[in-house]
């Protein structure tokens, strides 16, 4: 009778574990790639909802002016800037420990940055899959309760890329699915209850940002480069605010090794792993 009720009750604290989600309001968010885009839109949804958050960006012209921006709307003492390349430990490193010293523990860290390079594929593995990696390690590091940290929440941000064919990105797509692949791994209540640290992943489909018009220039093929423009005019387009929203959503339903998939005209929906 004792072991029926141990499993029991260690079956609901499991539940607990997937379906508590994160207090947002007071919270600290280290948010790569956060000058512009959807990191932008991360931070100014983050703010409004009570917390305070460092933007990590590798261009530091752009990062300061969203700075100042930010600022003037959400206070001085909320928002940080520091400049950030995921491909390097150290830059990682010290953003990490600037958004502390500015804003104080950090317990939720958004890696979103990311590049369409499919001729220099090596670029797009280090920053996407590379930066991911790097910096999901570095946030079991700093807020593992098992190495005296608060616990905490990474959201990696993977694209719809990973879910379906994408023959006109095939570098990007296998980023974007080993991004999905880590995080579901790494979202395992195995990992959980260890350190007190969830992993969750948002896939976007096409985002009305500048990021296609910059994959653009550096594309797979010349076919590619002529059949890409009109495909895209096809689809239809998600706001940032759509996929801000979603990741909220994301973060207060605390599902651990959510995958969400957002999606014009639909509601943002849950991806299972087709091997449980």
């Amino acid at each position: 009778m004792g072991s029926c009720f141990g499993l029991l009750a260690r079956r609901k604290e499991e539940e607990s574990h997937r379906a508590s989600g994160m207090e947002i309001s007071g919270s600290v968010a280290l948010i790569t790639g956060g000058a512009r885009g959807l990191g932008r839109g991360f931070a100014e949804k983050l703010l409004e909802k009570g917390g305070k958050v460092c933007l990590a960006d590798i261009d530091g012209t752009e990062g300061a002016k969203t700075l100042q921006e930010l600022q003037a709307t959400h206070g001085a003492d909320n928002v940080h800037f520091v400049v950030c390349d995921v491909t390097k430990d150290e830059d990682f490193k010290g953003a990490w420990d600037s958004a502390t010293d500015k804003l104080g523990p950090v317990t939720l860290l958004i890696n979103n940055a990311g590049v369409g390079n499919e001729q220099n594929w090596k670029l797009t593995i280090d920053v996407n899959l590379g930066g991911c990696i790097r910096g999901t390690y570095l946030a079991l590091e700093r807020m593992g309760t098992n190495k005296g940290g608060p616990g905490g929440t990474v959201v990696n941000i993977s694209s719809i890329a990973a879910l379906r064919p994408n023959p006109f990105g095939p570098a990007y797509a296998a980023t974007k699915s080993g991004i999905v692949a880590l995080s579901r791994s790494l979202g395992h209540d195995f990992h959980f209850k260890i350190s007190g640290v969830r992993v969750q992943v948002l896939c976007p489909t096409l985002v009305d940002t500048d990021f296609l018009a910059s994959s653009l220039k550096h594309v797979f093929s010349p076919e590619v480069a002529q059949a890409l423009p009109q495909f895209s005019r096809k689809l239809k387009k998600i706001t940032v605010e759509t996929v801000a929203n979603a990741l909220i959503q994301l973060l207060e339903e605390g599902k651990n090794g959510g995958c969400m998939s957002v999606e014009a005209d639909k509601e943002p929906y849950y991806v299972d792993a087709s091997i449980p």
